[in-house]
């Protein structure tokens, strides 16, 4: 089972509320089921985010421990994974008729906020 640490936890718990919120407002907006393609959308773009917590934890966790296998390369490899996952995730928001762009996209945008939103919470790792 994987380990995640302190801030790892407080990212993905402001991706779901994000995600959530976003859900909402989709829903206030539109008042009707049209709501869910941006809703299952939001979802695959906030899942996506949730993977790319868990990578980011693993490969931190490995290079803390000063695991000697994690090197340059496998940074860069996986920044280049995350990146063709997100990639995926757009084209098949794309591709697919009942999945909505935007909705992807926004639960997309919900990663760098994330992020930024750590620089609000004291830190206790």
């Amino acid at each position: 089972m994987v380990k995640l640490s302190n801030t790892a936890k407080k990212m993905m718990m402001v991706v779901l509320i994000l995600v959530g919120v976003f859900i909402l407002a989709s829903a206030v907006y539109y008042r009707s089921f049209a709501f869910l393609p941006f809703a299952i959308g939001a979802i695959l773009g906030g899942g996506l985010n949730v993977v790319k917590i868990f990578l980011l934890n693993s490969i931190v966790e490995k290079t803390v421990a000063g695991d000697i296998g994690v090197t340059t390369r496998s940074f860069y490899g996986q920044y280049f994974f995350r990146f063709f996952l997100t990639i995926a995730v757009l084209a098949l928001a794309v591709w697919v008729p009942f999945i909505s762009l935007w909705g992807a996209a926004a639960g997309i945008v919900t990663f760098p906020i994330a992020a930024y939103s750590m620089s609000l919470f004291k830190l206790q790792d």
